[in-house]
């Protein structure tokens, strides 16, 4: 699996990464990952990995780095994500909405089907 590292601790050699299924997220941890690289995962870095779960909680095993601070857009956007109190619209000077209806008499006519012959 591809994914991005959203979090990062160096200190404790955890990291919680998106994954490109776009199923739950997945953790890192030295515990669960033995080999990790001498410059542990930042923020952004893209990396390959395999998945396993355990107790509901997806969990990284063999994490290699593929790309660093390439996703880091992606971490900036998700992280802002909620975070506005004003509207995303300006919606000030909008327009009236009117729904539109079909009276009965402009509704279409069902297509007309062929009778049938009994035979007997």
């Amino acid at each position: 699996m591809i994914g991005v590292i959203l979090w990062s601790d160096p200190a404790k050699a955890k990291a919680v990464i998106w994954c490109e299924d776009h199923g739950d997220l997945a953790f890192l941890s030295a515990d669960d990952c033995p080999t990790l690289p001498d410059v542990f995962f930042d923020v952004g870095d893209i990396v390959e990995f395999d998945v396993f779960a355990e107790k509901n909680i997806r969990k990284v095993h063999r994490a290699k780095r593929l790309q660093q601070t390439f996703g880091k857009p992606l971490v900036d956007s998700l992280t802002h994500t909620g975070r506005r109190t004003e509207p995303q619209v300006d919606v000030a000077d909008s327009a009236e909405i009117i729904p539109f209806r079909l009276t009965p008499a402009m509704r279409p006519l069902p297509a007309a089907q062929p009778q049938q012959r009994r035979r007997g």
